[in-house]
Formats: structure tokens, C-alpha cells, sequence
């Protein structure tokens, strides 16, 4: 892999920084899965957005497909961070521009979530 720009680098931070608040913000969601423990959900690799895709089925039903939309999304874009970085490894794009603009779709799926979940029961993280 080539020489990273610091600017790449802080971008990659940003952006690394942004998905772990968004599968912080799916293990509060998903914490139901787990009696209530948040940081069971977030411990476990994976496991934020398996236990949020879970809660879904729980939600108010006129809610729940808002819920499973914003979920698929926040997948999606967990997806979409570790494509990047993948495709950096094998010689791809490696510029700070397209870290950041990641970091700011997963900080905006995580801030809709969180603002959905709060509106509905009153509680913040």
C-alpha cells in the first residue's frame, strides 16, 4: 500500500470513528437483545446490527418499517466504510475526501436513528 497523506489518514480516523457511534447507536437500539446491556451488543463484533435488525421486529408497528429502513441503512453504510478501506488495500481510491464524505452519511444515519429512538421513548443514550 502506498504512502497515506496525513490527510488520508485523519479522514480514515474520522470515518473509522463514525462507525463504531453508528454500532454504538445499533447496540442501544438492539440492547433489548441482550436484557438490556448495551455494552453486551457492542462488544461482540457484529453483533450491534444483528441485535437492531432483531428490535425491529418489536417496534410499534407503525413504526417498524421506519425502523427497518433506517437499520438497512446504517448497514449499508457500515458496508460501504469497509469496502472503501478494502478497496484502499488493493489499490484504490485513497483520498480524504471520499473517507470523509462516508463519515458524514454514517454520523447522519446514526444522528436519524438516535433522533427516531428518543422522539419514541423519551430516552437518550
Amino acid at each position: 500500500m502506498e504512502k497515506l497523506s496525513e490527510g488520508t489518514l485523519a479522514a480514515i480516523g474520522r470515518m473509522t470513528v463514525a462507525a463504531v457511534e453508528l454500532e454504538h447507536v445499533l447496540a442501544w437500539i438492539g440492547a433489548d437483545q441482550a436484557g438490556g446491556d448495551v455494552e453486551a451488543v457492542f462488544g461482540r463484533a457484529g453483533e450491534p446490527l444483528r441485535a437492531a435488525r432483531g428490535s425491529v421486529l418489536f417496534a410499534a408497528a407503525d413504526r417498524r418499517e421506519e425502523y427497518a429502513r433506517l437499520v438497512e441503512a446504517a448497514a449499508a453504510q457500515l458496508a460501504i466504510s469497509q469496502g472503501a478501506l478494502r478497496a484502499m488495500w488493493r489499490g484504490g481510491r485513497a483520498d480524504a475526501e471520499q473517507f470523509d464524505e462516508i463519515a458524514a452519511m454514517l454520523l447522519r444515519c446514526g444522528n436519524e436513528l438516535e433522533s427516531m429512538v428518543t422522539a419514541d421513548l423519551g430516552a437518550r443514550r
